[in-house]
């Protein structure tokens, strides 16, 4: 057997070429990523009409040399459009070991299955029902789940990749009675 011997020579080069490598594979830092209604951004976040959604003021309590945050909510959406629009698919492509996902939904998900105006809505309730609908604006057949089908396929999915998801319950709407916020019915998913 031939014994292989470096020089000095060979080892400088090859810690040279050790050190350089290190400096071309800079660590990734982990993306906080936002997905939701207009309660987390409104619109296309840009304040329009002075409203704007909670998302758009998380980045300023994060050290973002540490962690890159990024809203990728939109407003009018539900947990269903999010998925069937191709919203989510565009942030879970992205996401990898280490990120994070916080999600709210559920203003939109009590609007109608296929109304003309923007079949949205989601199944009340969190179990497996299904109705196969015609949506007026597609123009075609879905199957539409409950509200909690759409939120453990979120989840599933973002774990699939390695993130860490947190569920945000929906917030209050801005509406009161006597001085006091209006609390959600059976009916509702976040009023």
């Amino acid at each position: 057997m031939k014994k292989i011997f470096f020089t000095p020579l060979t080892w400088a080069l090859l810690l040279f070429g050790l050190v350089f490598c290190s400096f071309l594979l800079k660590p990734t830092k982990p993306v906080l990523y936002l997905i939701g209604d207009s309660t987390v951004k409104n619109g296309k976040g840009k304040g329009d009409g002075g409203l704007w959604g909670w998302g758009s003021y998380l980045r300023d309590y994060f050290d973002t040399t540490r962690i890159s945050v990024e809203n990728d909510a939109l407003g009018g959406t539900s947990s269903r459009t999010f998925q069937t629009k191709g919203l989510w698919d565009k942030v879970l492509e992205k996401i990898k070991p280490g990120d994070y996902v916080i999600m709210q939904f559920g203003h939109n998900d009590s609007s109608p299955l296929d109304d003309t105006a923007r079949a949205r809505g989601t199944i009340n309730g969190v179990g497996e029902e299904q109705k196969e609908i015609y949506n007026p604006i597609t123009k075609m057949k879905e199957v539409v789940h409950t509200y909690g089908w759409y939120m453990r396929k979120f989840v599933n999915d973002a774990k699939g990749k390695g993130a860490t998801v947190v569920v945000v319950s929906p917030i209050p709407r801005n509406s009161w009675k006597d001085g006091k916020v209006n609390r959600n019915n059976v009916n509702s998913y976040g009023s």
